[in-house]
């Protein structure tokens, strides 16, 4: 999937933007590569795009470059309380 830039704007309220390295390894407590919507080193709210819903398993990392979780996208949405978004394109 890919992010729908009109879309994101109009969810987020303005322009969104990728993070250094180093940014997102601060926030979050991940490295790039490794970031997991588990075990964040301060609070943060996760967004889950609506696409993932047509999936049964997703495979997000787990907190390392090394490592993974299999999960149902709609109980990690519910572990994490995620919300959920239409942010990306549509694939036809």
């Amino acid at each position: 999937m890919k992010i729908d830039n009109k879309k994101a704007k109009a969810t987020f309220g303005g322009k969104i933007k990728m993070l250094s390295a180093e940014e997102v390894e601060a926030v979050t407590g991940h490295p790039v590569g490794g970031v997991s919507p588990f075990g964040l080193a301060s609070p943060l709210k996760v967004y889950c795009d609506v696409s993932l819903k047509a999936f049964d398993e997703v495979v997000p990392a787990a907190g390392s470059r090394q490592s993974a979780v299999r999960i149902d996208p709609l109980r990690m949405a519910e572990l994490v309380g995620a919300e959920w978004v239409d942010v990306c394109q549509s694939i036809e």
